[in-house]
């Protein structure tokens, strides 16, 4: 009942939405600032059992499934095929995860998280303190940045929070160099989809490519059933169990149904600045 009277109030009036959610994420901070939850998305899993997994520290094998969406959409179809030397900006960084796996692994010069909680940034800040990564609170419908600054702004699995798409990738665009590379990957309700589309490919930039990854998502959801549930379990008060459990995807929660019959569809996007 919880999900779905927050839901409901989102769909209500987008300030209200973006407000809401704001709340929720440093709800989240405050109730459970540990180190060991630093991943928030729904996960990617090759839908290709012969496919060779992505080699990972045991450090890192938990959080396997998030790790591979962050590693996926920085890799995009191979078009962005090394970061190794660039600026990159991830826009609702969150608890910071992929911006630390990014920096670790995928060689930028330097990678900035911007999130609108001062709560998660905080967090981020003293959990992932490295050189060329930093965290800094943010609007993403006002980013904190002057323009021509980044050869990649990537957004994992949060513009469904903004009170305006159209005004976020206005940002995107406007701190982007010449030839950069927006990097999107959400979700949306089937019947909004098309709505996310046209955005998209009329938002002044090139559409190089876009990939309907649900199914990777569910099956990224479904293999990782188990680890969210025993974490649950272990950390959660009973009063907040069922909505944790709707809100982290779990097999049987209305929004892993959902993904899996379609009725909320999963894409990743990417484009260029001409």
């Amino acid at each position: 009942m919880i999900a779905e009277l927050f839901r409901a109030l989102c769909h209500l009036n987008p300030t209200l939405k973006k407000f809401l959610w704001k709340r929720w994420y440093e709800f989240q901070v405050d109730y459970y600032p540990k180190t060991d939850w630093s991943f928030m998305n729904y996960g990617y899993a090759p839908l290709d059992a012969n496919q060779a997994e992505l080699p990972l520290l045991p450090e890192d094998e938990p959080n396997r499934y998030s790790i591979q969406l962050y590693h996926y959409v920085a890799t995009l179809l191979g078009m962005v095929p090394s970061l190794t030397g660039l600026q990159v900006l991830e826009v609702g960084s969150g608890r910071g995860g992929g911006c630390e796996y990014i920096k670790r692994n995928l060689n930028p010069h330097s990678i900035k998280g911007v999130d609108f909680s001062l709560r998660a940034v905080a967090l981020c800040n003293l959990n992932f303190s490295s050189s060329g990564l930093i965290f800094i609170p943010g609007d993403a419908e006002s980013l904190p940045f002057v323009d021509n600054s980044f050869d990649v702004v990537i957004n994992v699995e949060s513009s469904h929070c903004y009170r305006s798409f159209e005004a976020f990738v206005e940002q995107v665009k406007r701190v982007l160099k010449k030839g950069g590379h927006f990097i999107c990957a959400d979700l949306r309700r089937a019947d909004e989809l098309g709505i996310l589309q046209d955005r998209m490919r009329h938002s002044g930039m090139h559409l190089i490519t876009e990939v309907d990854i649900t199914a990777n998502v569910v099956k990224a959801l479904s293999l990782d059933h188990d680890r969210k549930l025993a974490h649950i379990r272990k950390s959660t008060p009973r009063l907040m169990a069922n909505p944790i459990k709707e809100y982290a995807g779990l097999k049987g929660s209305k929004i892993y149904n959902r993904l899996r019959t379609r009725e909320i569809m999963y894409l990743c996007f990417m484009l260029e600045k001409n």
